[in-house]
């Protein structure tokens, strides 16, 4: 008696056959689960980033809706920072928001203020270390965060190191992306934490922001998409 289901597909039946003359059964295909991405965007608002007013909200939309196309959810936390030693206080914008929402953030910020050359940069991204609850599945999410930076940065109030706190974020599995003028310790920072460095002037252009948002942009999704915990597919670091 002919045991068949009568629901078997024509498409199943040439399936078995084919497994049969191969001698092997192939896979069913299997759909790409694409991942979230949590993304933490520094963004130094002091005097000396009044050349960026019109690059860095240009540049970080630009990564976020490119991020936003390959990934299955984008949640964005937006922190901006000044001089600390000046009373300008971190201030997160957007708390796990939408990518719209945060564009809508970031073009309201404003810049200016700050004391001598050296800002708190390294206090700015332990904050955002910490605040961001990445998920720590990294089957299911991963985390970047890209920092748009001028100048040197002073010590961290926390004692932490440079070195220290790149190690930290790379343990944590998290991408990391430096815009800025390179410094020593920057470097200390981004060689620490696995991450890529990508250098500009004290003066960017638009076209220069532009160029660089579209080479982290492409350095994020496939790393996402190809499950990688480092940055990858990026341009050479900066030395």
């Amino acid at each position: 008696m002919n045991m068949t289901p009568a629901s078997t597909s024509n498409a199943t039946v040439s399936q078995n056959a084919t497994a049969c003359s191969t001698g092997f059964v192939r896979p069913a295909a299997r759909p790409k689960i694409q991942c979230e991405v949590d993304l933490g965007i520094g963004v130094d608002t002091t005097g000396s980033s009044e050349a960026f007013r019109t690059g860095i909200p240009d540049a970080a939309a630009r990564i976020m809706k490119s991020v936003e196309a390959k990934a299955r959810q984008v949640r964005v936390w937006l922190q901006s920072h000044g001089d600390l030693d000046e009373g300008q206080n971190m201030v997160l914008h957007t708390d796990g928001g939408s990518v719209a929402q945060a564009i809508d953030d970031i073009n309201k910020l404003t810049y200016g203020g700050g004391g001598d050359p050296y800002e708190h940069h390294l206090d700015a991204i332990e904050k955002l270390l910490k605040i961001v609850p990445w998920i720590p599945d990294q089957m299911r999410a991963r985390g970047a965060i890209v920092a748009f930076l001028t100048a040197d940065t002073k010590p961290a109030k926390s004692g932490v190191t440079a070195q220290a706190l790149g190690e930290q974020i790379k343990n944590h599995g998290i991408l990391l992306y430096l815009i800025c003028e390179p410094t020593p310790t920057l470097h200390e920072l981004i060689s620490a934490a696995d991450g890529f460095m990508f250098q500009i002037s004290n003066s960017p252009d638009l076209s220069e922001l532009q160029q660089i948002a579209a080479q982290v942009s492409a350095s994020i999704a496939v790393s996402v998409t190809k499950g990688g915990t480092l940055p990858m597919s990026a341009p050479t670091k900066t030395h």
